[in-house]
């Protein structure tokens, strides 16, 4: 009988081109490429890196925590001013942006994945049902 021999998962890390977040530069992109004198490198708009996309299960804590609140803020936005419970390409729209918002915001770029669209999606209808009760509490005191 042979040997056995180990498998050896596909552990292969995906990237993403994200822009750069240019901090105080970016008012002075409108004037062309600049120089940063600290970092001793040139700036040009338009500039992006290559990020490694994160798991949800490898992602911190506090990273999880600023993805819901983000998606609840993009969330209670839309439902003021459309007065709709948001669905489809909308949702996808808002996982998306709130991806990259957490990005700049903590650092780590998420994979949109099934537990990633399971926990933002939960946190839509429970804010929505919030924003309801608080509602239907003013009309009640009045």
């Amino acid at each position: 009988m042979g040997k056995k021999r180990n498998k050896k998962r596909n552990l292969k890390t995906c990237y993403v081109e994200v822009e750069k977040d240019l901090g105080m530069w970016q008012d002075y992109m409108q004037y062309g490429p600049q120089y940063d004198t600290n970092n001793d490198c040139p700036i040009n708009p338009g500039e992006s890196d290559m990020v490694e996309q994160l798991s949800f299960k490898k992602l911190s804590v506090d990273t999880r925590k600023q993805l819901r609140a983000t998606m609840v803020n993009w969330v209670l936005d839309y439902w003021q001013t459309e007065r709709l419970i948001p669905e489809g390409a909308i949702i996808k729209e808002f996982r998306n942006a709130a991806i990259k918002e957490v990005y700049y915001i903590c650092g780590q770029y998420v994979k949109d994945s099934k537990e990633l669209k399971y926990m933002l999606n939960e946190c839509i209808v429970s804010t929505i049902n919030k924003e309801l009760k608080k509602e239907k509490q003013m009309i009640l005191k009045f």
